[in-house]
């Protein structure tokens, strides 16, 4: 046996497993579509976490910045990079179907950039942007933590991401934004020295 074997045996037992519990809530939290400005919410927010959010932030604070805060836009640059790179590797390795893809209970309320949903890459690289520069501009988490919450718990009520994908999202993404910030702060020092 391969180990991608294993771990694709791996994954199949969870899904049938863990799933329909999830699809449970979904179809809870899909009640609330009946409020149109609340949809209109998430999908701004999904927007959001496409790219323009942290994009206007890393401009914003290049502009108005100095040395802490040219140093978070390093740290969140590298951040999104390594949090790209890693969802689009485990979703390839993984290809869970999208919640709407296998339940058709379900809908999807927004396109999706590819077929697979685990793990969510908006909140990966929410998390991965809160992580980074909250963690050299600490007054920025405060504002980022509940901003990359909102994003995950959008792609769970816009159909297009199991709560699971969420949540190992948000685990990694704040890992990969710490790594961030360690390499921005102790590699780079040295380097600079």
């Amino acid at each position: 046996m391969t180990e991608l074997y294993v771990l694709k045996r791996l994954v199949d037992g969870y899904a049938q497993r863990v799933t329909p519990l999830e699809v449970r809530f979904m179809l809870r939290l899909a009640w609330w579509r009946d409020f149109p400005w609340l949809t209109a919410f998430f999908r701004l927010l999904s927007r959001l976490g496409d790219g323009p959010l942290w994009g206007a932030i890393g401009v914003t604070l290049l502009l108005f910045g100095a040395g802490p805060e040219r140093r978070a836009v390093l740290a969140g640059a590298l951040a999104a990079l390594t949090s790209v790179l890693l969802f689009s590797v485990l979703k390839g390795l993984i290809r869970r179907p999208r919640p709407f893809d296998r339940w058709s209970s379900l809908s999807g309320l927004v396109p999706t950039p590819d077929r697979f949903s685990f793990p969510s890459g908006h909140t990966m690289t929410a998390f991965a942007m809160y992580a980074s520069l909250g963690g050299i501009l600490p007054m920025w988490g405060w504002v980022l933590l509940p901003t990359a919450w909102l994003i995950g718990l959008s792609r769970v009520y816009l159909g297009v991401h199991y709560p699971t994908d969420v949540l190992v999202g948000a685990l990694l993404g704040t890992l990969v934004g710490k790594g961030a910030v360690w390499a921005v702060t102790e590699i780079g020092t040295t380097v600079l020295q």
